[in-house]
């Protein structure tokens, strides 16, 4: 997905991926977590030239999960706050998420059994020293969450 940056149709690339969590050996499919062990939401993102020339403050992430059919809708795990870096292009965070956060396929939630599919939305907002104009997302495939 996309950052847009003002003064013009500047626009720049914003990642986000999670990582197989599956226990080795043998792996399983990289869609499948297993809702009991930790997994690490991965976030990337670039500043284009010539605003990481000039812009300070930090950029504010968050992780947002929605479930696909019955489940949880919460944020995961902290906010982070990632220093701008006079001159850097290239940013990576990592949000790690404890095991157990999330419900498993056909755990119970609200009284119905959960579907265990989820999107996972990750946030970035530019702070200098407050919000600015500048802030983008991306977006993670849907995940299947098994339970323990």
């Amino acid at each position: 997905m996309a950052i847009e940056w003002p003064n013009g149709p500047e626009s720049s690339t914003m990642t986000v991926e999670v990582p197989d969590n599956w226990p080795a050996p043998p792996a399983g499919p990289s869609t499948i977590l297993v809702a009991s062990v930790p997994f690490n939401i991965n976030i990337g993102w670039t500043v284009p030239s010539p605003y990481n020339m000039t812009i300070g403050g930090s950029f504010q992430l968050r992780a947002y999960v929605e479930s696909i059919g019955p489940g949880q809708e919460l944020q995961l795990g902290p906010t982070l706050n990632v220093p701008v870096v006079g001159g850097q292009m290239n940013y990576t965070a990592t949000i790690a998420i404890p095991g157990g956060t999330l419900l498993g396929e056909g755990q119970l939630f609200g009284g119905a059994p959960v579907s265990g599919v989820y999107k996972i939305i990750a946030v970035l907002q530019h702070l200098n020293p407050g919000p600015t104009w500048v802030s983008g997302f991306a977006e993670e495939s849907i995940r299947m969450f098994l339970s323990p």
